[in-house]
């Protein structure tokens, strides 16, 4: 099990309202600021999460252009992504970005797991 990083924000991004409930609250019980949307665009210019949990299949964004809108800090650096699908496969090509991917469905310890590693590892890199 990866050490618990608590006090994140992490932003959901996901079409499924069960699924953004489902997680936000897995997240919190961890301790990690949460919150959710079904559209990355909607975001405000001032909500810079510290990781993103995104949904590969949006009806309204692509996997490419939530990565594009998603993928940087205001700073500039790059934010951490994790991308859940139900496809085995990732349906763009995910090597060598860092960026996460877990297919559905996932254990909420595997998933949490899979956050606390990615934020960890990103507050590593910052120090």
């Amino acid at each position: 099990m990866v050490a618990e990083t608590s006090g994140a924000d992490i932003l959901v991004v996901d079409d499924d309202p069960l699924i953004r409930a489902t997680l936000t609250a897995a997240l919190s019980s961890r301790g990690y600021r949460a919150t959710a949307t079904d559209d990355p665009r909607s975001l405000s210019a001032q909500a810079d999460p510290d990781a993103v949990v995104l949904d590969a299949i949006l009806p309204n964004c692509s996997l490419s252009e939530c990565l594009g809108l998603l993928g940087h800090r205001s700073d500039g650096s790059r934010r951490p992504i994790l991308v859940l699908s139900g496809s085995l496969t990732p349906p763009v090509d995910l090597a060598g970005t860092g960026i996460g991917y877990l297919t559905k469905p996932i254990p909420l310890g595997v998933f949490l797991d899979a956050v606390a590693e990615l934020v960890a590892s990103t507050s590593r890199a910052e120090t």
